[in-house]
């Protein structure tokens, strides 16, 4: 089997048939018009938590399936991350399925909003300290490292508010496609710099593309910050862009990329929503739906031209 086609099965197909079953339960859950803020929601505990366990199964599938382990229970045990960014394949998805079962237990939609927030702020401190701390680059670099922390949690928890506001504003059947646009970036910079982390961003290709299909042809409500029922998903996985692309840019050498590019990347779900805001809700939504679109375009073009990767091996 080629490399490309074993990481197309692999590290795409197989996330996304995981994320499109498990995201499908997800957006079920949605209690429509009569579904109030502050009453409990009933009959969504165990559908929320299944899709979110698929769409985190997944990810850990496409890993082991990479590793060799997956048909090999007895060794699933001898699992070793050879870098501290592998945690990133148990982290984010233990991510997705704590806050679905926060989801289950907190029922009442506010009470669960006001702790999403507090978990996911944590979770991307927590991410992002793991994967940067390798050894003795973390013990005589932290003049350079801790910057990055700081842009890097920034960036997470501005790009999640973002991906909320496009969401509450009648954008949830698209605001999927926006961590796409990201990953595909981020994939663009790391599979030049670093193999198997670039295959880890495909791997976040494949989840977000199942969350978008899903998506696509069912949108799912957002009265309250946190409260679109696949942001259990799509926002552990802004948060996994952006700890790729620091990865990336911390440890590795890549082709040189101007830093403003790097910021784009960064922040491009932030930057999404600033002009959504701004330009695309007094507009229909397909107009949003391209302005997302153009502009993950406009930097992944940018990144290609620059390092133009049809030039060299990767």
């Amino acid at each position: 089997m080629s490399y490309e086609l074993d990481i197309g099965l692999q590290r795409v197909a197989l996330p996304a048939v995981c994320s499109l079953i498990g995201c499908a339960l997800l957006v079920r859950t949605d209690q429509g018009e009569d579904w109030f803020d502050d009453e409990p929601v009933k009959g969504t505990a165990f559908p929320t938590v299944l899709g979110a366990v698929l769409c985190a199964s997944g990810m850990i599938a496409s890993d082991f399936c990479r590793r060799g382990l997956i048909g090999a229970p007895a060794e699933w045990s001898t699992w070793k991350a050879s870098y501290q960014w592998e945690w990133m394949i148990w982290m984010i998805p233990g991510s997705m399925v704590l806050l679905a079962m926060a989801r289950a237990v907190f029922s009442i939609p506010v009470h669960f909003t006001g702790l999403a927030g507090t978990a996911t702020g944590a979770i991307t401190v927590g991410v992002l300290y793991i994967c940067l701390n390798e050894g003795a680059v973390w013990d005589d670099q932290h003049a350079k490292l801790l910057p990055w922390m700081a842009a890097s949690c920034l960036a997470a928890i501005c790009n999640m508010a973002s991906l909320n506001s496009i969401a509450r504003a009648g954008g949830s059947r698209w605001v999927s496609l926006t961590v796409l646009g990201q990953f595909g970036c981020v994939a663009a910079i790391a599979l030049q710099s670093y193999a198997s982390l670039g295959e880890l961003a495909v791997v976040g290709i494949g989840v977000s593309l199942g969350a978008s299909l899903v998506g696509v042809f069912r949108q799912s409500s957002a009265k309250l910050h946190y409260g679109w029922q696949l942001s259990t998903i799509v926002l552990p996985l802004a948060i996994m862009a952006v700890a790729c692309l620091a990865t990336s840019r911390f440890f590795f050498e890549s082709h040189p990329l101007p830093q403003w590019l790097i910021g784009l990347v960064l922040f491009l779900p932030t930057i999404v929503g600033l002009f959504d805001i701004v330009v695309g809700r007094i507009t229909s939504e397909w107009f949003r739906v391209v302005l997302a679109a153009m502009w993950c375009s406009l930097v992944l073009g940018a990144i290609l031209y620059i390092t133009k990767p049809w030039q060299s091996e990767w």
